[in-house]
């Protein structure tokens, strides 16, 4: 987080520790959940004709929706060092890139959505030689994200609400208000909190990381122009997973227009957010394939199209974690990092 003074300082009491037993009741009921939805999912289906569809895959059209996947990736990367540059760290682009493929591995590879944050935080930080800087954009970057989305998937969404069953309509509407309440509440969370908790009830961690969080988004309004540049390319990248999508679904026959994956996939995204599932798998795949089925489009294309996108993550991943692989050998051998 950005350095603070010493009245601030004040306001991060010690975290109580977590208790493990309970860590571990959460993973397992969390693990539940995804396995249920996933056995639930994998069942409604006919694997057959999934994999039909996935057979005559023109290969041409899965290239381009990849290529399309990686310019999502390097906006992504262009955003987060926009961010670095306004916390005083410049890091090449291309290693940035790397680093994002990294995080996208711990994000697929380890059961926490937010283990590739932590990981790009550190190698940054520690390059950079601004841990706080580095914790401040990463953080900043997931802010800024949701800005471009909302920016994005809300006008789509009054212009084509029409075309979208009642349900998906209020869920998402019901779900970016819920967001955007958390971090106008987070923001203020800072001057609020340390004066009605006080105590023990300080200590826990949910309330230092709200009080942390608070904190860098008051920090980051010192740099208006990195926020700004942030956000363009936040929402450059939501355009880019849009089409990212409509090129999978062009492969399938899937004729859904363009713009419906600009409120599709925000939705998703959401939805995914809930700590209900571990990251996000099976409550994912069900939402999405819930809301190409309301579209009136088949379940075996719905499912193909979600394995397709699914696939390409895991791809990513893996080339992150040869990254990382490489990363640490290097280390070892004392030569710089890629």
């Amino acid at each position: 987080m950005p350095e603070s003074d010493g009245e601030t300082t004040e306001l991060l009491p010690p975290i109580r520790p977590r208790k493990p037993y309970i860590a571990r009741i959460k993973f397992a009921l969390r693990l539940s959940c995804t396995v249920l939805l996933l056995a639930f999912l994998f069942k409604s289906f006919s694997w057959s004709s999934v994999l039909q569809k996935l057979e005559h895959l023109d290969d041409g059209g899965v290239v381009i929706g990849v290529i399309i996947g990686l310019i999502g990736v390097m906006l992504s990367s262009y955003q987060w060092q926009s961010l670095l540059e306004g916390e005083g760290i410049t890091i090449d682009l291309k290693r940035l890139i790397n680093l994002y493929l990294v995080g996208i591995a711990f994000n697929h590879f380890l059961p926490t959505g937010m283990g590739g944050d932590v990981v790009k935080a550190y190698y940054v930080g520690r390059e950079g030689r601004n841990p706080s800087g580095s914790i401040s954009a990463v953080v900043m970057s997931r802010v800024t994200g949701f800005i471009g989305m909302i920016i994005v998937s809300v006008p789509s969404l009054i212009i084509w609400h029409i075309a979208f069953p009642q349900w998906v309509v209020i869920t998402y509407g019901l779900a970016s208000l819920a967001m955007c309440s958390a971090l106008f509440c987070v923001f203020f969370a800072v001057t609020l909190l340390p004066k009605f908790l006080k105590g023990n009830w300080a200590r826990y961690r949910i309330v230092t990381s709200l009080l942390e969080i608070g904190m860098t988004l008051r920090e980051s309004l010192r740099h208006p122009q990195a926020l700004c540049a942030a956000t363009i390319f936040g929402v450059l990248f939501h355009l880019s997973a849009a089409l990212n999508y409509y090129a999978f679904a062009m492969i399938l026959h899937i004729h859904i227009p363009l713009p419906f994956f600009l409120i599709i996939i925000p939705m998703v995204s959401l939805v995914s957010v809930l700590p209900t599932t571990i990251n996000g798998y099976g409550l994912r795949e069900s939402t999405f394939i819930a809301i190409l089925t309301s579209l009136h489009v088949d379940p075996s294309s719905a499912t193909a199209l979600v394995l397709l996108t699914d696939t390409q993550g895991i791809f990513f991943a893996v080339i992150g974690g040869i990254m990382y692989l490489l990363m640490r050998e290097k280390k070892i051998a004392g030569k710089p990092a890629p």
